[in-house]
Formats: C-alpha cells, sequence, structure tokens
C-alpha cells in the first residue's frame, strides 16, 4: 500500500499553499452528500450552519474507492475540507482560524460506521485577497468575480491579514489556502492525505 505524503508541487519560494487532497491506495473518499444534508453550498463558502446542520449526520464511503482507512484530510467530491477527529484537534491548537466544525458519521462500504468523528471544518469567512489580472482560469459567467477552474491563483499579500494562516480566498470560496508555517506544523504533525501546490504555481484546479 502506498502511505498519503504531503507532496509539494510548484515554487518553492511562496508563502502561502493552495490545499487539495488525492484518492491514495488503501484510503477512503467521499463522493455524495447525504440527502437530508440543508443548505449545502454553505460549508463550501465559509457560510456558518449554527442549528441548521444536524449533528451526527451520516456519509458514506465510496463505494469506486475500495481502501478503508480515513486520512486526516479526507478526499471527498463534496467541496467540504473533511477531516478526522485527530486533525480537528490539529486546527483547532495551531490554526489561529475561526473554524466550525460539523461532526459527521463516517460509513463504510457496507453502511456499517467506521468513525463517529469525523468532521466538516467551516472555515468562516472569505478574504477577498486574489489579484484577479494575474490569476489564471475560467470564470463563472454568473459570478465573474469567481473560478469555476484554476491554471494560477495569485494573492495579493498586501490585503492579506498578517495573522491569517488558514482562509478562504472570495474568488475561490472552496479552496483552502495554507501560510506556510501552518503547513510546517501539518508535516511535523504527520497529518495524511494533504497534496500541497505553491500559490503562484500552474495548477489544474477545479473548483
Amino acid at each position: 500500500m502506498v502511505e498519503p505524503k504531503m507532496e509539494t508541487t510548484g515554487e518553492g519560494m511562496s508563502n502561502y499553499f493552495m490545499l487539495e487532497w488525492d484518492v491514495l491506495d488503501g484510503y477512503c473518499a467521499i463522493f455524495d452528500l447525504p440527502e437530508t444534508m440543508p443548505k449545502i453550498h454553505k460549508p463550501a463558502r465559509g457560510v456558518r450552519m449554527g442549528s441548521e446542520y444536524p449533528d451526527g449526520l451520516r456519509f458514506r464511503m465510496a463505494k469506486e474507492e475500495r481502501g478503508m482507512k480515513i486520512a486526516d484530510i479526507i478526499p471527498n467530491a463534496v467541496n467540504y475540507l473533511m477531516v478526522s477527529n485527530r486533525m480537528k484537534g490539529i486546527l483547532e491548537q495551531h490554526s489561529g482560524a475561526e473554524i466550525e466544525f460539523l461532526r459527521f458519521v463516517l460509513l463504510n462500504h457496507r453502511g456499517r460506521v467506521a468513525s463517529e468523528d469525523c468532521y466538516i471544518a467551516n472555515v468562516i469567512g472569505m478574504l477577498d485577497c486574489v489579484d484577479m489580472e494575474r490569476s489564471e482560469g475560467d470564470r463563472d459567467a454568473l459570478k465573474p468575480d469567481r473560478f469555476m477552474y484554476l491554471r494560477r491563483l495569485v494573492l495579493r499579500e498586501d490585503m492579506l491579514d498578517p495573522a491569517a494562516k488558514l482562509f478562504r480566498p472570495t474568488a475561490a470560496p472552496r479552496m483552502m489556502i495554507v501560510r506556510r508555517d501552518l503547513k510546517e506544523q501539518f508535516e511535523k504533525e504527520g497529518v495524511t492525505g494533504a497534496t500541497w501546490y505553491a500559490v503562484g504555481s500552474e495548477v489544474a484546479i477545479t473548483l
């Protein structure tokens, strides 16, 4: 089996990185939302759910991926940052971000409980910090200030809060941007499931 590695692609001098995930051998993924998931756009855009979210909502491992292990950053196709209970603790201790943790139960391929303590990490809010002139990608026809597909993301660092270590950019709200020191902390903690792309590097990311 191949163990997940924190692979980094792109420019070595960047202070900020895009956090992505891939399904690796032996690990599970989530491809579908539960039918009862309310206000599905909110955790993908940093909007607080509060009591609208039913604690312990059940997500299923994708049948297309037969792995059973649960990574700290859980690969998914539902546009959420989904994490293990261990990763929740790491984020609470080190991220410095306002995060609403929405607990969910993860079912295995047979519908049995694999974990009762997984979370959607809903990083609250967005930062208007993208250099739209230098960034490259396909924009949303209805919202031209947002990208649907990214080829290159460039930040205006002068617009960033110096304290921000984990945040969503307004132009790509489902994307998580991580500052170098927090990325290094994740690496120190041995976080599994993360793939990194340096901000400013060439990418091919669907949002």
